[in-house]
């Protein structure tokens, strides 16, 4: 993990360009920090954004429209400027991302106490009043030269279609049917565009507490929505009855459903899923579990969400366990499981396939298949043996992305990640960025950082040293923790690690690897995808 004082600046060039808007860069930002910086609060975090239309001198004979658009960023966290720049320099920061997350409107008038997205647009003052709903439209459709519509919004060129999250600041059930109309345009007519250059369309996911005001009165009933997930959320057992507004709102329309039960909060009855099934297909309907979070959650108990895992299993439906549950879950005697509805699945093996075509003309490959998933590795010849570690580039974003997710899905329940530079690092990153735990990483080099006084060293009886600071060791204290590698050959790098955790007084949850070669394949504790036979 970074710190966040290593990148203190006074230096005016600090600040970034951008034509993003303030509640997708706060998003980013967010999520940047989070995962990439020790003990990031967001609350210490301000953000100022202003436009920048006379600072850009060489830029004077674009589009006014275009002009007024740029802004400049500068964040501050404590007090002290951040270099931004730096810091997306630094990290490993993917800016393709498959999901993206857009706030067609900022706002709920619902005010549930446990709202994460309030207390964000509140501290960054996103708008003025988060209880009264902002519209950001309306968006406009133009024409092109053969007089098909064409949409301002997702209209992004690119063969690998994008799973877009669009309530992350608001209430799509709350919304006005105007704005509810005008969204559901713009989502047609990307789906028309996509489909008559021969691409996969995009999703979209629409989530609602009051499914009630779902307005579908202004798109055709035999258009095909099917790529657009509409939920409602349950989080009470008297909120059940929120299934059956969902399905009477949308019935008629061919889109996916789906029960959102986050945060479940008590015992909920696995009621009305059997209605949702026969109306919608097992391929088009989507339940998604999970806890409540943040320091003062309350605790959930499986019993609460049992017989709704039954139902699942017993009628088909996909159902996404959300991470913050998977040690209760697997405790006791239950699959965790990440499963998507027919609609994502698609997109998402449309990516894979992209992925294996963008690298079919790597030379000197070996193919390397992951149950399933195949990915193409350049071998280095040359060298006193063939490396694996142009298997986990660090461009690679989708591999790195589905590796972690795998090995996620085999881990026991843990606390923290431990990993080693570098060719760990990407897929510790995306493991934490998935599990919501930071991570920190061993260095082979003796490297203080600012505010360390000593840095503790591990070394196995082979030789092997690995180095942590001080700060990141005592992280580690009482906790579970997983091991990370890319690849494991003899193992003394995955020993040397264990020691680190010893000496920090933690206890080892498990050791995975992307892949195994040499004696690492019959060695017994640990977790791999798949064994290496190019080496």
């Amino acid at each position: 993990m970074l710190r966040i004082e290593d990148y203190y600046t006074d230096a005016l060039s600090a600040g970034i360009i951008t034509m993003i808007e303030k509640p997708e860069i706060i998003n980013r930002l967010m999520n940047i920090f989070y995962i990439n910086f020790a003990g990031y609060d967001y609350n210490k975090m301000r953000v100022e954004m202003y436009p920048v239309r006379e600072e850009l001198e060489e830029y004077k004979d674009l589009a006014s429209s275009i002009l007024d658009q740029i802004q400049k960023v500068r964040v501050y966290y404590e007090g002290h400027q951040i270099a931004l720049k730096r810091v997306l320099r630094d990290i490993n920061h993917d800016t393709h991302l498959n999901t993206k997350v857009y706030s067609p409107v900022v706002g709920c008038p619902i005010n549930c106490p446990y709202c994460f997205s309030r207390r964000v647009v509140e501290h960054f003052a996103i708008t003025d009043s988060y209880r009264k709903p902002v519209f950001r439209g309306p968006y406009k459709i133009t024409k092109d030269a053969e007089g098909n519509a064409v949409p301002e919004l997702f209209n992004i060129e690119s063969d690998n279609p994008i799973d877009w999250f669009l309530t992350y600041m608001s209430d799509f059930g709350c919304w006005k049917p105007e704005w509810q109309a005008n969204v559901l345009e713009q989502i047609i007519a990307a789906n028309e565009l996509k489909r008559r250059k021969g691409r996969c369309c995009d999703t979209f996911q629409l989530v609602s507490k009051r499914p009630n005001g779902i307005d579908l009165s202004s798109v055709p009933t035999d258009t095909d929505m099917q790529n657009v997930v509409f939920s409602c959320t349950v989080d009470k057992n008297e909120c059940t009855s929120r299934i059956l507004e969902l399905i009477d709102k949308t019935k008629n329309h061919r889109i996916t459903a789906c029960v959102v039960y986050q945060p479940v909060l008590e015992y909920i009855e696995p009621v009305h899923l059997d209605e949702l099934v026969e109306t919608f297909g097992r391929d088009n309907t989507w339940v998604v579990l999970g806890s409540e979070i943040g320091i003062d959650a309350q605790p959930m108990k499986f019993e609460w969400i049992k017989d709704i895992i039954d139902k699942c299993l017993e009628l088909g439906i996909p159902l996404k366990m959300e991470y913050d549950i998977k040690s209760i879950v697997e405790e006791n005697g239950y699959k965790f499981m990440v499963q998507e509805p027919k609609p994502m699945r698609e997109t998402k093996e449309i990516r894979r396939n992209n992925l294996a075509i963008k690298t079919a003309d790597k030379s000197e490959q070996y193919n390397i298949r992951l149950e399933g998933l195949q990915r193409n590795t350049e071998s280095y010849i040359g060298n006193e043996k063939q490396s694996t570690a142009a298997f986990v580039r660090f461009g690679d974003v989708e591999s790195t992305e589905e590796n972690a997710r795998r090995l996620l899905h085999r881990s026991p329940a843990f606390d923290i990640i431990l990993t080693v530079e570098s060719r760990g690092i990407p897929v510790a990153y995306e493991m934490s960025k998935q599990s919501g735990r930071r991570y920190v990483v061993a260095r082979r080099n003796a490297k203080l950082h600012a505010g360390d006084k000593k840095e503790i060293c591990a070394e196995t009886a082979n030789g092997q040293k690995l180095f942590l600071n001080e700060s990141d060791l005592k992280t580690m204290n009482g906790k579970k923790v997983l091991i990370v590698d890319a690849v494991v050959t003899t193992g003394e790098t995955v020993k040397a690690m264990e020691l680190l955790v010893e000496k920090a007084g933690g206890t080892v949850a498990a050791r995975v690897a992307v892949l195994a070669e040499g004696e690492a394949v019959n060695r017994n504790g640990i977790i791999f995808l798949q064994q290496n036979t190019a080496s």
